[in-house]
Parts: structure tokens; C-alpha cells; sequence
């Protein structure tokens, strides 16, 4: 109603909306692998950048795990415990106890004590996911399915998948391709997490600096996977491929596929750095939306000539521990203080208080290199140089950061996706700074004397 009134008012918006020039932009949330928000966008005579809605359907998290099938790419065993929209009305207390019980009777049925994730199709940033390590015990089973219906609200699209590399070290790397389309774009992006599958940094590698972590010939096949999925789903935009890179109990390499993200991610300038058209611009994928959605072609890219390794941090305000689960501190955001660094590509602070129960990210540090040594020296120059301002409590995590950066195993590679604090050195207390000093011994003697 409000859009209808608004066109009344404004003879321009109404005439490039009947025309169909007027786009909504779903940005990287959820909302955006919507294919209800597809067609609700669609009947107000508004355009839709995003995927359309029969291939968001289709590339959802089971349908992409049954397209994996029918290619021939790998994905770890699953069984699905609920379709998509076949949940329960989750306010009926009997109706959600009898769905509980139909979930953990399914899990039973499985007759296998694998190592596993619950997941919802609707999850996402670890939300949404329970590691549940013995399907066989009702206990674990009722806790997993629990904490997933209540996270979400919602009880369809629920299914069980079997953890990669039980039978080895358990270790992992976490590969994300992005397809344009059919077209598998440059680079891969490898992604490390604490225990709650929070993502906590991003970093893109050119091609030629993949065997880092990977064999050359196994991520070129998965490049391949990648679009051959892309292409029986029928993908019509930007998309993200994920996989999980392991070496098995015989030492071999594997590679296998977990979902698809139906939209840009919030870290797509880890990939997009990578690139440059002739004129030597960088690449921008949510303009690239607007001119797919216009009917236009995205420009022509090649890879960077001078940036190889693209790092998106995430700007957190509390204190991690050895599993990288976060205490989060209370506080008010003023900005970012520090030195101007030539090779911050991006960078972003969101002022205000620090909410509790919203995203506890709180801004984004994007940062380019021509090699992996030279990042991980840039992102401890970094994380030690720029730091939020925050009057409140202080937090050890730029402190942690700086120990990632700098731990011998993770600049050698050899720290997995799913152990990224596990070897470092936590901090015990927060680096006090003169604002803390002010704040803790003299503005008390200031206010009240000695």
C-alpha cells in the first residue's frame, strides 16, 4: 500500500515501475534466497536481481545436495528428517512435541552412530546447525533437534548429514567457489570458524596459491563440479559453492560439497579483489545484479595483476577462548581509531551500543596482499594499528586476532577451517590503553576524590 501511495505521489516512480526499471535490492541477507520474497518483489511490478525463485528452490540445501548426486559431485551422506513446507504450527505445544519425537524416531532409524549436523535449509552463520555426534543416544538426538526448532521457528526443511573425515584426523578446510550463471568466476576463498560454525575470516586466493591447501587438480575439478551443478539447478546469478577439503585415513585427498548460497556474500570482495577489467577497475558483484537484472552483460574480468590474497576480517567486541566461542562485552561504538593503510581495501565499523540480540558483528576489515606471507603480516599490522573505540568494557579479541595472524602453524597453512583457535595463545585480560586508564582509575578519582 505504502509503494501504490508513493507512486502517486512521484509520477517518475510510477512510470519506471510500470515499466519495470525499478529494482529491490535484497543485499546478502536471508531474505535474498527467498523464493517467496522473489515473487512477492515480482507481483508488485518490481525487478528481482536476485535467483529466480524455481532454481532457489531447487539449489536449496537438500535440492543442492540431490543435484550433487545426479552430477556425480561429492557430498557427505544425509536423510531428510522434513521437507520444505511439511513444518508444524510451532506454537501448538503438542504438535511440536510430536514433531520431536517423529525427528529422533527418524534419527533412530538411521542405525548409525556417525558423527553428524542437524541442519535447517533456512540456517545460515551457524545458526540453525547442532552437532550431534551419536545419532544412536535419544538424549543427544532431543538436545540437537531442540536447540534447531528453536533457533528457527520453524520445523520443515530439517535434515541429518553425516560429518567429512570421521574416520581420519577430523580436520577440514572450508572451500567457497562463486558462480556468475554457468561460470565458475577466479580464485577460490577459504573460510575459518570457531565451534558454533560463526565464520570468523575469509580469505580469497588467486589459482595459482590454491595448492596452499589443496592439490591444483582436485580444485580444478571441483571448479567443474561447481558449474555442473550450477547448470542443472539452473542458476541465473551470483551463487556460492561450499566444500570441505580433507585428507582421509589413507592420506588422500577429498573434496565435498555441503550447500549453495542462492545470493552475494557478505565476504564477496574476498573473490571480487581478485579481478579487474581492462581498465583495471575492480570487480563490484551487487552492480554486476543491477546490470544482469537490466539485461546488460557484466564487463569482462582478468585476474588482478597486483593483488593475489584478499582478506575479509570480521570486527567482534569480546573475548574468544580456545574453541573461539565469544564472551561478548557491552559497549558503545564511536568509530575506528588508528593509522590510514594503504592496503585496506574496505572497512567498516557500525557506531552505536552493542546489542546483545541482534548480529554481534559489528563491522568488517577488508585487506589486499601479493602473497599469503605478506597477508597474514598486513593483517597483524592491522589488528594491532586500527581498533574500534568503544566506551565500555574492553575485549581481547584484536589481541586474538593479531595471535592467529601470527601463530607459525595458521602462516604455514596448516591450521584447519574448524580448529582456528584451538593452538593459539588466548589472551587471559584485554591490552589497556590510555581510554581504559581515563576510564577505570581517573575518571573515578575525577567524580568521587580519592
Amino acid at each position: 500500500e505504502r509503494l501504490d501511495w508513493l507512486c502517486t505521489q512521484d509520477h517518475g516512480l510510477h512510470h519506471d515501475r510500470v515499466s519495470g526499471k525499478v529494482v529491490f535490492m535484497p543485499g546478502w541477507s536471508a531474505f535474498a534466497e527467498s523464493s517467496e520474497a522473489a515473487r512477492a518483489v515480482d507481483a508488485l511490478g518490481l525487478v528481482w536481481p536476485g535467483t529466480e525463485p524455481v532454481a532457489s528452490q531447487s539449489l536449496e540445501k537438500i535440492g543442492f545436495k540431490r543435484i550433487c548426486a545426479e552430477v556425480g559431485a561429492p557430498t557427505p551422506p544425509f536423510v531428510v528428517l522434513s521437507e520444505e513446507d511439511a513444518g508444524v504450527d510451532m506454537t501448538d505445544s503438542v504438535a511440536k512435541e510430536t514433531c520431536i519425537t517423529g525427528f529422533m524416531k527418524a534419527c533412530a532409524n538411521m542405525n548409525t552412530n556417525h558423527k553428524g549436523l542437524l541442519k535447517s535449509i533456512h540456517g545460515g552463520g551457524g545458526k540453525g546447525t547442532a552437532h550431534l555426534d551419536d545419532p544412536s543416544d535419544p538424549v543427544q538426538v532431543r538436545a540437537a533437534v531442540e536447540k534447531v526448532l528453536v533457533e528457527m521457528n520453524r520445523s520443515d526443511g530439517i535434515y541429518f548429514e553425516q560429518k567429512v573425515n570421521t574416520q581420519g584426523d577430523g580436520r577440514f578446510y572450508q572451500l567457497e567457489l562463486e558462480v556468475d550463471g554457468e561460470t565458475c568466476s577466479q580464485g577460490g576463498r577459504f573460510v575459518w570458524f570457531n565451534s558454533r560454525l560463526q565464520k570468523v575470516v575469509e580469505i580469497g586466493l588467486a589459482d595459482d596459491l590454491i595448492p596452499l591447501f589443496m592439490p591444483a587438480e582436485l580444485y580444478q575439478k571441483s571448479r567443474e563440479w561447481a558449474v555442473a551443478i550450477a547448470k542443472k539447478g539452473g542458476n541465473n546469478t551470483r551463487a556460492t559453492m561450499e566444500g570441505l577439503v580433507f585428507q582421509n585415513e589413507k592420506g588422500e585427498f577429498e573434496l565435498q560439497f555441503i550447500e549453495c548460497n542462492r545470493r552475494p556474500q557478505v565476504e564477496n570482495e574476498a573473490l571480487a579483489l581478485l579481478q579487474q577489467d581492462a581498465e583495471g577497475n575492480r570487480r563490484y558483484t551487487f552492480a554486476e545484479l543491477m546490470m544482469r537484472a537490466s539485461g546488460m552483460p557484466a564487463p569482462v574480468f582478468e585476474p588482478s595483476t597486483d593483488v593475489k590474497v584478499v582478506l575479509h576480517a570480521r570486527w567482534l567486541h569480546g573475548n574468544p577462548d580456545s574453541d573461539g566461542n565469544i564472551t561478548y562485552q557491552a559497549g558503545n561504538i564511536l568509530g575506528m581509531s588508528g593509522p590510514r593503510l594503504d592496503y585496506v581495501a574496505a572497512e567498516l565499523m557500525s557506531p552505536g551500543e552493542i546489542s546483545f540480540t541482534a548480529d554481534p558483528q559489528l563491522g568488517k576489515a577488508v585487506l589486499t596482499a601479493s602473497s599469503w606471507e605478506e597477508m597474514c603480516d598486513r593483517a597483524a599490522e592491522y589488528f594491532t594499528l586500527r581498533k574500534p573505540m568503544v566506551m565500555g568494557s574492553s575485549s581481547t579479541y584484536a589481541q586474538t586476532m593479531y595471535n592467529l595472524f601470527t601463530c607459525p602453524d595458521f602462516r604455514a597453512g596448516k591450521t584447519a577451517s574448524n580448529e582456528t583457535f584451538k593452538k593459539l595463545n588466548i589472551p587471559l585480560h584485554p591490552t589497556r590503553g590510555i581510554a581504559n586508564m581515563l576510564q577505570d582509575q581517573v575518571a573515578p578519582v575525577m567524580v568521587k576524590g580519592y
